[in-house]
């Protein structure tokens, strides 16, 4: 497809659909996106009312796939759910008009039809991503100045600035920069414009869902490295053959994209990002979660500073029961702890009442460490001087998270000396642990904490 879209893009498209499992029973309707929401809605039709249509039971049940010929040429548009049936029924006359309104919360491909986000029919992926431009190097332009003109010269060929094969999900990911060189008619104007396009290549071919999936992993990444926000832009996905089969996804999402700050971002070669590329997807898929709850709160700018807070806590606590197995006693010594336990509840008149089956309940989780001892943990492994530039003194800054963990999931529970509440207190104190789980997760990937340490100084003190 030779029209570009990006996965936010603006539009209003007049077209005809059909359940792609009903080819023969086609509609006409309205596909559109403002940015953030994408919809489809039907053409008014002419009904005769019924006492079902009044109690919306006569609902058609909404279809898992539905394709279309839009004024740009074919769609596919996966996950759909119907939001209402607007209209009108006059039953004194006999007869009404309806149509129906869907929303599209999974995606939609311009340019071909595709079975579903399941069938395993993509072979590859251009993806581009905010804010990463400055970070990789340039297209490789130059420009030669001669007595009579200036001449600027862009490669035919992109430059290929990273290629690496992760072997953890079996692809390869190339990493090529586009001049995106654009030129009006008349040479009144033009521009050059360097940008990364990231190439995904599976061994074997994908489904949508999985090129999805991968997308938002290097969104995170690309998060991680620089420090702030990036967000997809575009996705374009090729099938057999990328003239007969390629199109631009459009899946509009929420959250904000963070001007990118040259002062904390990572710096590292191109065999180091290899490695942090195929250290990122080796991760253990437990770690899908975690990464949403840290990245998930950096995209939102709506949140509360508590709920801030309480992600970001979470996320740690988290991120320690990941990487780190180490129990209270060892399993074999608390295995006759248990024993022990459970016998004397079971001896006690009480033992069959709802005491007894919490206490039973609760003796399961003796031998995890507590949220004091996960902290903790977490900041002994980081240089002593280091993490007192980064969060302060480290017992202060372990009491304060505890304690105000504490009290904002317990309302009514006694507000001790390190609680915070003040907003902007909150606010400062968040940065310090967007800044500590950075650098934890930038040294589980490998990276040595006095290699990144200057980067993650310049960023606890972006708000000093």
């Amino acid at each position: 497809m030779d029209e570009k879209f990006e996965l936010h893009s603006k539009f209003q498209l007049e077209g005809v659909f059909w359940d792609a499992a009903r080819p023969d029973d086609k509609f006409a309707g309205t596909l559109s996106c403002d940015g953030k929401r994408l919809e489809l809605v039907t053409r008014a039709e002419l009904v005769t009312p019924t006492p079902a249509m009044l109690m919306g039971t006569d609902e058609a049940s909404v279809p898992d796939v539905v394709h279309g010929f839009t004024v740009k040429g074919d769609c596919t548009i996966v996950g759909l759910q119907q939001i209402n049936t607007p209209g009108l029924l006059d039953y004194s006359r006999g007869r009404g008009v309806r149509w129906r309104y869907f929303r599209v919360i999974g995606a939609c491909l311009m340019g071909w039809h595709l079975e579903n986000d399941t069938a395993e029919v993509l072979t590859a992926a251009d993806l581009t991503y905010t804010g990463i431009s400055e970070w990789f190097p340039g297209c490789g332009a130059s420009i030669a100045r001669t007595e009579g003109a200036s001449v600027i010269s862009l490669p035919k060929e992109r430059r290929s600035v990273l290629d690496v094969c992760v072997l953890a999900k079996r692809f390869n990911l190339l990493i090529k920069i586009d001049p995106n060189f654009q030129f009006h008619l008349g040479g009144k104007n033009f521009s050059a414009q360097s940008e990364p396009i990231i190439m995904l290549e599976p061994a074997n071919p994908r489904s949508l869902q999985w090129f999805v999936e991968v997308m938002h992993r290097l969104e995170n990444f690309l998060s991680l490295c620089l420090g702030s926000s990036v967000r997809a832009k575009t996705m374009r996905l090729i099938g057999k053959s990328e003239d007969t089969e390629s199109g631009w996804v459009i899946r509009p999402r929420g959250g904000k994209i963070e001007k990118p700050s040259i002062a904390i971002w990572l710096r590292c070669d191109s065999s180091q990002l290899s490695s942090a590329v195929a250290s990122w997807f080796s991760m253990s898929e437990e770690f899908t979660p975690l990464e949403n709850l840290i990245y998930g709160t950096i995209r939102h700018s709506s949140l509360f500073v508590e709920t801030e807070f309480l992600t970001l806590a979470q996320a740690i606590e988290s991120f320690h029961r990941l990487t780190d197995k180490s129990t209270v006693v060892e399993p074999q010594v608390f295995a006759q702890v248990k024993e022990d336990l459970f016998g004397f509840i079971s001896q006690q008149s009480w033992a069959n009442s709802a005491i007894g089956d919490r206490c039973k309940e609760a003796t399961n989780f003796l031998n995890d460490p507590t949220f004091k001892t996960r902290i903790q943990s977490l900041l002994a492994g980081i240089d002593p001087e280091r993490l007192k530039t980064l969060v302060g003194d480290p017992v202060a800054f372990e009491q304060t998270l505890r304690q105000t963990r504490n009290y904002l999931t317990h309302p009514g529970t006694e507000k001790k000396g390190k609680v915070l509440t003040d907003p902007k207190e909150l606010f400062l104190f968040n940065q310090k642990l967007h800044v500590l789980l950075r650098l934890l997760m930038l040294k589980t990937m490998g990276f040595a904490e006095e290699a990144i340490f200057d980067q993650m100084f310049q960023q606890s003190h972006r708000y000093a």
